[in-house]
C-alpha cells in the first residue's frame, strides 16, 4: 500500500486548542509547587539555623524587665510602673545607667503601680527617670555591691586570661562560683556575702566570651562541653593559691559546664561539693521546653536547630541528660540544688529526676513560683541557711 496515499487518507489530527492550554497550565503548576516547596525547605533550613544560632551566639543579656518608671521615691521606698516580676518575690535588683540598688519587701501594689523597700547602693534615682529590674546585678562587683574587698584575678588559660573576683578568707576550701549563659559574673554576686560570711575565700570566674574575656574560637558557645576548660583553670589557680578543696557553684549553664568538669577534669578529685542554681543538666529537655514556648512550628524545627548545633560545634547531645549523668557524677560527692517550680528555661523535672538517679547525694530544694535562676529571690534568708547549713556539713565531711 502506498503510505502517502495512507497518510493523505489519515491525516494527523491536531490538538484542541483547550488541551494545549492544559498542558502548559499543568507545567506551570509543577514549576510552581516545586518553587514552593524549594522556598519551604528554604525558610526550614534558615528557621533551623535561626534557633541554632540562639543556642550559641553570645549576644547581650537583657534585663528581666526593662524601662520601669519610677512614680515616687524617698530613703527607704521606691514606687515603679507594675509589671508581673516585679509584684513577684522576695528581692530584686534595680539598675540604671551609672547606678544600682536593691528592692525589697513588697509594701502595696495596684494593677498601674508597685511599692517596696529600696536601697541605692550606687548612683542616685529621681522620679520620672526609667531603671531596669533584675534578679542579679549585671554590674557593679563585690566592693560596690556588698563592700566586699577583693582582688582582681587573671586566671590563664590556652586562649588567654580571664578576669575573675577573688574575695578573701580564712580558711583552706575555696568556693569557685560559675556564671550562666550570656549571664557575667555579677549573677554570683547574690551568694557572696553568706560566702563570705562563713569563712570561704571565693573565686567568681568569667569564661571563653564573656565581655572582657577571650573569645572562643569561632565565637560560639559550645554549651559546656569546652567551656568547661575555663573551669578548670579556675580551679587550678585556686589550688595554687593555697586552696585544699574546693566547692562548685553554678548557674544555668555553668551547671552543665560543671558536669563535664566533673567528668573529664583530673582536677575532680579536689571538689568537696557542688552548687547548682536551675541547672542546665539536660540540653535536649532545654531546647525541647524552649520550642513548645516558642509555638508553631518551633518544636518541629528543635531537631534540625540540634543538627546545626552540632554541625557548627561538635557537640554531642548524648553528652548531656540521663544518660551521661552516671560518668559525669561518678565521684560521691555531694550536690546542693535549688530550682524554682515555674522555671521556664531549664525545666524543674530535670533537675527531679537528676535527684533520684544520685539518690541521697542530692540536697533538692524546690522554690514554689519561682523562675529560671530565681529562689534566691523569692526567698533570700531560706536560700542563705540552707546553703550555710550544707556548707557546714561538707566542711565536716571533707575534713
Amino acid at each position: 500500500m502506498d503510505s502517502t496515499a495512507t497518510s493523505r487518507d489519515n491525516p494527523p489530527v491536531p490538538d484542541h486548542p483547550s488541551l494545549g492550554r492544559g498542558r502548559r497550565a499543568a507545567t506551570v503548576l509543577r514549576r510552581a509547587v516545586a518553587a514552593l516547596l524549594a522556598l519551604a525547605i528554604v525558610a526550614l533550613v534558615a528557621a533551623g539555623w535561626y534557633f541554632s544560632e540562639l543556642l550559641i551566639r553570645p549576644t547581650p543579656n537583657e534585663p528581666r524587665e526593662a524601662g520601669l518608671v519610677v512614680s515616687a521615691l524617698d530613703d527607704s521606698t521606691i514606687t515603679l510602673s507594675g509589671s508581673q516580676v516585679a509584684r513577684a518575690g522576695r528581692t530584686w535588683f534595680l539598675e540604671w545607667p551609672g547606678g544600682f540598688g536593691v528592692v525589697g519587701e513588697l509594701i502595696s501594689s495596684d494593677e498601674a503601680h508597685v511599692t517596696r523597700r529600696f536601697r541605692a547602693l550606687e548612683g542616685r534615682r529621681a522620679a520620672g527617670d526609667r531603671v531596669d529590674l533584675r534578679p542579679y546585678l549585671y554590674s557593679g562587683d563585690p566592693l560596690s555591691a556588698h563592700g566586699l574587698p577583693f582582688e582582681q584575678a587573671l586566671v590563664g588559660t590556652k586562649l588567654g586570661s580571664f578576669p575573675a573576683w577573688l574575695v578573701p578568707g580564712p580558711r583552706s576550701t575555696w568556693v569557685v562560683l560559675v556564671h550562666g549563659m550570656k549571664a557575667g559574673p555579677g549573677e554570683a554576686l547574690r551568694l557572696l556575702p553568706a560566702v563570705n560570711a562563713l569563712g570561704f575565700p571565693s573565686l567568681t570566674i568569667t569564661y571563653r566570651n564573656d565581655p572582657g574575656a577571650p573569645r572562643a574560637p569561632g565565637g560560639q558557645f559550645h554549651l559546656g562541653a569546652t567551656e568547661w576548660e575555663d573551669l578548670e583553670a579556675g580551679v587550678r589557680y585556686a589550688l595554687q593559691r593555697g586552696a585544699r578543696r574546693v566547692v562548685l557553684a553554678a548557674y544555668s549553664m555553668g551547671g552543665a559546664m560543671v558536669a563535664e568538669f566533673m567528668r573529664r577534669s583530673a582536677l575532680a578529685d579536689s571538689v568537696a561539693g557542688v552548687v547548682l542554681d536551675s541547672p542546665v543538666l539536660d540540653w535536649s529537655a532545654v531546647v525541647a521546653l524552649g520550642a513548645r514556648k516558642e509555638g508553631g512550628l518551633a518544636p518541629y524545627l528543635a531537631p534540625l536547630a540540634k543538627g546545626f548545633v552540632s554541625l557548627r560545634t561538635g557537640f554531642r547531645w548524648a553528652d548531656s541528660g540521663e544518660q551521661a549523668w552516671s560518668l559525669q557524677f561518678r565521684r560521691p560527692v555531694p550536690v546542693l540544688l535549688f530550682h524554682g517550680t515555674a522555671d521556664g528555661t531549664a525545666p524543674i523535672a530535670i533537675s527531679e529526676a537528676f535527684a533520684r538517679a544520685l539518690g541521697e547525694r542530692v540536697t533538692l530544694v524546690k522554690t514554689e513560683g519561682a523562675g529560671h535562676i530565681q529562689s534566691w529571690n523569692f526567698g533570700p534568708e531560706r536560700y542563705e541557711t540552707v546553703l550555710e547549713r550544707w556548707l557546714a556539713e561538707v566542711l565536716r565531711d571533707s575534713s
